[in-house]
C-alpha cells in the first residue's frame, strides 16, 4: 500500500479473518500499519493465522480472538479484550459469513433447489450473516461511536445481483 493509505496507530477488528477474503483483508490492513484484530469461530485457524501474520512484513501489531458472531455475549468478550489489550477500536470489517454451497458443495447441490432447502440451514445462514452483522455492529460499533469516530466495513456479496452458476460446485 502506499504512503496515501496510512493506518500506522489504527485497530481495525476484522471478522470471518481466517476465510479467503479475511486473510487477505488482514494483510493489507496490516500492511497499511494498523494493528490487526484476526477475528473468527475456528480457535486453531485463528492461531495459526495470527502467528503467520505476526511473522509476516507489516507494522501493525496482532491480536487474535475467537469470536462467535451470532452471540452478542462473545462479541462483548472481544471487544472488552481488544480494548484492554490495544485501547481503542477504529475500524471494524464485516467479513463473517457462511455459504453451504461453498463450503460443502457436494450435498449443497441437491440442497440448494429451493424446494428442497432445509429450514435450519437457511435460519443459520440468516444468523451469521444478517444478525451477524447487526451484532458487530451494534456491540463493537459503540466503542467507535463513543470515541466520535471510526469506520465500519460491511462485505457483501454479487449473489444479491447475480444468482451464482452452481453448476460449477459439482
Amino acid at each position: 500500500m502506499g504512503a496515501s493509505f496510512d493506518l500506522t496507530g489504527k485497530v481495525a477488528l476484522v471478522t470471518g479473518a481466517v476465510g479467503l477474503l479475511g486473510k487477505e483483508h488482514c494483510k493489507a490492513l496490516r500492511g497499511a500499519g494498523a494493528d490487526v484484530v484476526v477475528a473468527d469461530v475456528n480457535e486453531a485457524a485463528v492461531h495459526a493465522f495470527t502467528t503467520e501474520l505476526a511473522g509476516s512484513a507489516g507494522k501493525g501489531r496482532v491480536l487474535g480472538v475467537s469470536v462467535d458472531v451470532t452471540s452478542k455475549a462473545s462479541l462483548e468478550k472481544a471487544r472488552d479484550r481488544v480494548l484492554g489489550e490495544l485501547g481503542r477500536l477504529d475500524a471494524l470489517v464485516n467479513n463473517a459469513a457462511i455459504n453451504d454451497m461453498f463450503e460443502s458443495p457436494q450435498a449443497g447441490a441437491e440442497l440448494s433447489k429451493f424446494e428442497n432447502y432445509p429450514l435450519d440451514l437457511w435460519q443459520r445462514s440468516i444468523d451469521v450473516n444478517v444478525t451477524g452483522v447487526f451484532l458487530c455492529c451494534q456491540v463493537l460499533g459503540t466503542p467507535m461511536a463513543e470515541a466520535g469516530r471510526g469506520s465500519i466495513i460491511n462485505v457483501a456479496s454479487t449473489y444479491g445481483l447475480v444468482g451464482p452458476d452452481q453448476s460449477i460446485y459439482v
